[in-house]
């Protein structure tokens, strides 16, 4: 009797201290300064710093290494020169605007979002089938000091070729003049003839990398898809692909498409099989000296483990775990998109035209872009694909529609 409650205590006892040491030692440390972890701890990641004036450093730091890097280049490069013949493989729009915005205490702040835009994606040294254009639709063209100065280095064209005094915006108009300065950049973009059109709004940030693995989603998931291991011709043409995606509506079924909760299901199965998986192992290896054990101690030894391979991963959430898929472009994944948002979008260039053609049916309608996306979705069989990770980061903290600091989603500027 004494045995057999020996061999039942000492299961269970790894169990309680496998669940503590995770739970209550590993993951703490690990997870800290992850915001959408459940242990996150803004005192351990900013101090006493408010959030604000620690979002207002980093985008600081980052708009001067943006500057520093420009201004070590020398001018325009020659394939970047309008005017220049060349077949064009994919062209680069910036919507921008002035972001200027006044301070409490009475200053005007630049916050540089679109120098640090242009500037991430020249960095990675686009190919000579690649054309960048900045899309100035401010009313006042001269008052958007980015544009401005980063004329020197990309072409820059302006919707306004002066100064148009208008009064202040109500929300509904200014949908209409987003509409509208969208409208303009396509048809920017679209008279470099291109095969494919990625639209920026200035406040869109590329990762490292982006352009490598934008070219790897044309060759591999728009021209051609994979039957197998065989690359054959994709004859669907009608797709949007979002390269941004608010990280909020990333994490563990935030979600309304069951397609994309299906998928999370299973990631966090496959997780916790595989998180298990090792433990069990290292367990046997290392820790187990037991003679024998019977095969339901074994069996629910490794369930334990699942089980807290995917508690872990919860607590984790999804949007940190899937940073690991960063470390080679063939580990990005598409899902079914979610009906918010357009800071990054890639088109074919005749599902650019279709769009085009559809926002300018609709000039009149107060509603936002992603709107427009939906509906023509909706009514004309388009799909939306979104790349997982982010190849895109939102770094805007002021919102050009509605005039003001957006503090609700602080974390999602550092």
């Amino acid at each position: 009797m004494m045995q057999r409650c020996m061999i039942f205590r000492r299961p269970v006892c790894d169990a309680l201290v496998l669940y503590v040491a995770m739970f209550c030692v590993v993951l703490p440390i690990l997870c800290h300064r992850l915001h959408y972890s459940i242990y996150y701890s803004q005192t351990l990641h900013m101090g006493r710093t408010d959030p604000f004036a620690y979002a207002m450093k980093v985008n600081n730091d980052r708009k001067k290494l943006a500057q520093t890097s420009l201004l070590s280049r020398q001018s325009m490069s020659s394939h970047m020169v309008p005017g220049v013949d060349s077949n064009v493989k994919l062209a680069v729009g910036f919507v921008t605007v002035n972001r200027q915005v006044k301070m409490g205490d009475g200053s005007l702040y630049n916050p540089g979002y679109l120098m640090q835009s242009v500037e991430a994606i020249l960095r990675e040294n686009p190919s000579s089938e690649t054309r960048l254009v900045v899309c100035n639709v401010d009313s006042d063209p001269s008052s958007n000091a980015d544009a401005v100065f980063l004329s020197s280095f990309v072409p820059v064209r302006s919707k306004n070729l002066k100064r148009n005094t208008t009064a202040p915006l109500t929300l509904e108009d200014s949908f209409k003049k987003e509409r509208e300065d969208y409208i303009y950049c396509l048809n920017q973009t679209l008279s470099f003839d291109p095969e494919f059109i990625l639209i920026l709004e200035d406040d869109a940030l590329a990762t490292p990398g982006a352009l490598g693995i934008i070219d790897h989603i044309i060759r591999t998931k728009i021209e051609k898809k994979y039957r197998g291991f065989e690359l054959i011709k994709n004859n669907y043409t009608k797709t949007f692909f979002k390269l941004f995606t608010p990280t909020y509506m990333q994490n563990d079924f935030h979600t309304t498409k069951p397609k994309r909760i299906f998928v999370h299901i299973l990631d966090l199965i496959g997780m916790g099989i595989l998180g298990g998986t090792m433990i069990s192992f290292v367990h046997t290896l290392f820790f187990n000296k037991a003679p024998k054990r019977s095969y339901a101690t074994i069996y629910g030894s490794f369930v334990v483990a699942v089980v807290c391979c995917i508690l872990a991963a919860l607590a984790v959430s999804r949007v940190h775990l899937m940073e690991w898929r960063r470390i080679s472009k063939h580990f990005f994944v598409m899902f079914q998109a979610d009906n918010c948002c357009t800071p990054a979008v890639l088109y074919r260039k005749d599902t650019a035209e279709d769009f085009l053609k559809y926002l300018e049916t609709t000039r009149h309608n107060a509603s936002p872009i992603d709107g427009d996306m939906n509906r023509l979705v909706m009514s004309h069989g388009y799909k939306r694909f979104a790349v997982e990770p982010n190849l895109f980061s939102h770094i805007g903290m002021y919102s050009s529609l509605q005039k003001k600091i957006n503090r609700n989603f602080m974390h999602g500027f550092v």
